[in-house]
């Protein structure tokens, strides 16, 4: 399974990176999440966004294999932010093998070449609190910058309004490593909880941001109950961070045919915005369970049909 693609324009090395989640077979009789081993995070290049080449020494991350550590386990979720020469790896961590199991926390490691990565002291960064919208889980990050401040959302498993999902919410930080979570104002976004509706179990999870112009977008997935699809939600940089509404048109990812490798699921959303169009990526589930990363483009491409 490979799953949760971010992308960036590497300025050191003239070409986009991708970070995704990698989980190897830990049951070869098997097939699905209940067969795989424990999660790492695997990195590959591209010229042109299209055509991507694994890097060769993949995995680039892994669990520490400590008991006792935030990530003994694995590092899934993965979001990569460099800044003046360094790259900061966040990640959520697990604490038993399988597809994210055990205790899940938001961590972050350091590197200067994407080889030789150093753990943060402070980790884990940000855990679960309370008994509310974050009370039982931490998972995908994703971070932007508005002015001299950074912020960091992410979904979260708890509770909100006497209902257990995941939700979405965030934390700011001057300096990328000391993170305060706005619990006061979280959750920022839910699905509606209306039966028949692509967004009725209540999930909101796994947010990508981008900017045009005056207007914030936040990609982000939800799930009815079978199949899991990828919406929009949108606010004013007046009221930045908050302020979040879903997009009418939602969802903006349809699941493929049947038999195709994305009928089961097409969410988990990573969207970057060029001048010219908006690449998609997202994690892509047949009804074997097969967990692969594919790309959505808008406006398409000459010839693209789907």
């Amino acid at each position: 399974m490979v799953e949760s693609p971010v992308v960036w324009f590497d300025s050191a090395r003239g070409m986009y990176g991708m970070v995704y989640a990698g989980y190897a077979h830990g049951d070869l009789s098997r097939s699905g999440y209940g067969a795989v081993s424990s999660p790492a995070v695997g990195l590959a290049w591209s010229e042109d966004l299209l055509h991507w080449e694994k890097d060769p020494m993949n995995p680039i991350f892994t669990g520490s294999g400590i008991e006792g550590t935030p990530d003994s386990h694995g590092a899934a979720g993965p979001f990569l932010w460099l800044e003046e020469g360094v790259y900061f790896l966040y990640y959520f961590g697990v604490t038993s093998s399988g597809y994210e199991k055990g205790t899940k926390t938001l961590n972050l490691a350091l590197s200067t070449d994407l080889r030789s990565w150093r753990r943060h002291p402070g980790n884990p960064i940000i855990t679960p609190s309370g008994n509310g919208w974050r009370r039982d889980a931490i998972w995908h990050p994703a971070i932007v910058k508005r002015h001299s401040l950074y912020y960091l959302f992410f979904n979260a498993s708890g509770v909100d309004q006497g209902r257990e999902e995941e939700f979405l919410g965030y934390a700011t930080s001057p300096n990328l490593t000391d993170w305060r979570v706005d619990d006061r104002h979280s959750p920022l976004l839910t699905g509606s909880w209306i039966p028949g509706t692509w967004d009725a179990s209540g999930r909101a999870g796994d947010p990508s941001l981008f900017r045009v112009g005056d207007i914030w977008y936040m990609s982000y997935y939800s799930w009815d109950g079978t199949h899991a699809l990828d919406g929009i939600a949108w606010t004013s940089d007046e009221e930045f961070p908050l302020g979040w509404r879903p997009y009418h048109g939602n969802p903006v990812l349809r699941l493929g045919p049947a038999g195709s490798f994305d009928c089961l699921h097409a969410a988990k959303p990573f969207i970057l915005h060029t001048e010219a169009r908006h690449f998609h990526f997202y994690t892509a589930v047949d009804m074997c369970e097969s967990r692969e990363i594919a790309l959505a483009i808008w406006p398409p491409l000459s010839g693209q049909t789907r």
